[in-house]
């Protein structure tokens, strides 16, 4: 049961970083002049009579991306579909723990054990994988946030709570 809790905590953990900022992404002063160089050209195309006095943006311009955002890239959908069936898979364990006195009778540990891991590697990924990395760094810039950092911290402990369960749901080969 307590490994079921930690599994618990740490899939909330990661519920919640899903909608805080995964990425700081900052748009240095080159970046700025040449995004401001493409509206310019593209509005003196459609607006000639406004173009020259369009403009005024200083850069460096930062902004967040969260994990769900359209910048960071739609497959960390993933992460939040791993992460609720997860958390249905752990408080279904509990509950049934809690009515019958008896661990679930369905494979609980292993089917915990392989979420956890499979998250663990979404996370992991998304916590490397940086969006605009095509572009280059004269341009663009982007680093991970606190919900990145926090997404990782609770797909840790989710881990740690699937192998806690996993050794307490194991057949003790030691007896007296």
């Amino acid at each position: 049961m307590v490994g079921d809790v930690l599994a618990a905590s740490g899939v909330g953990l990661v519920l919640i970083s899903i909608f805080l900022t995964w990425y700081n992404v900052t748009l240095t002063t080159l970046g700025v002049q040449f995004y401001e160089s493409l509206e310019k050209a593209f509005f003196a195309r459609l607006f000639p009579q406004i173009a020259n006095n369009f403009g005024g943006l200083t850069g460096p311009l930062t902004f967040s991306v969260p994990a769900l955002g359209t910048g960071a890239g739609g497959w960390r959908w993933a992460i939040l579909v791993v992460s609720i069936i997860l958390l249905l898979e752990v408080l279904m364990a509990i509950s049934s723990s809690t009515r019958s006195q008896l661990p679930p009778t369905w494979p609980h540990s292993g089917i915990l054990l392989v979420m956890t891991v499979t998250n663990l590697i979404l996370v992991v990924v998304a916590f490397f994988t940086l969006p605009y990395s095509g572009t280059p760094s004269s341009y663009v810039t982007a680093a991970p946030g606190v919900g990145a950092y926090l997404g990782l911290l609770g797909v840790l402990v989710a881990c740690a709570g699937a192998v806690t369960v996993l050794v307490k749901s194991a057949p003790s080969t030691y007896s007296r």
